[in-house]
């Protein structure tokens, strides 16, 4: 087994947890979301915080979602003349996508760990009358677009090897 495949088998393990949270993530969300329209219609009583939590929940869901659709190549494509091409064009448009891609969810990653860490640091908070950390949410979406990095930088050398 290659080091480029062995990375991906450790990136879909990790993908694998990451997409389980995710799912805790969304049913969290609706379950205040449920609360907050139930109880408003029924009582006159809205919870307090539940537009913030969910906002943090929709946004860790998104990112611990994202290498789960760079592993399965489940992202959206535009491809209306790709088709056409030669095949060393098709294979050229494919390793600049997956460099592409892999220079932007790096550089989104390294940023996204500068704001966890500033965020880490002061032990940032919502800013609701229902206060609860950011940081975990900031880390969380580092976590995804450095391991979605690293998928599509395994992809690249695997593509250029022609093993995929």
């Amino acid at each position: 087994m290659t080091m480029a495949a062995r990375i991906v088998r450790m990136a879909s393990n990790i993908d694998r947890y990451a997409f389980q949270i995710c799912g805790v993530c969304i049913f969290m969300i609706m379950v205040v979301g449920a609360a907050d329209v139930v109880l408003g219609n029924t009582i006159g009583y809205r919870p307090p915080g539940t537009v913030d939590v969910s906002q943090s929940l929709f946004v860790m869901s998104i990112f611990l979602a994202l290498p789960h659709v760079v592993l399965r190549q489940e992202h959206i494509k535009v491809d209306l003349f790709i088709n056409v091409l030669p095949v060393s064009v098709q294979r050229l448009c494919e390793w600049s996508a997956t460099l592409i891609s892999c220079a932007v969810y790096a550089a989104m990653a390294y940023a996204m760990w500068d704001l966890f860490a500033a965020s880490w640091e002061v032990k940032e908070q919502s800013l609701s009358i229902f206060t609860f950390p950011i940081y975990p949410v900031k880390f969380a979406a580092t976590v995804g677009l450095f391991v979605a990095a690293l998928i599509c930088l395994c992809r690249f050398f695997m593509l250029a090897l022609r093993k995929v």
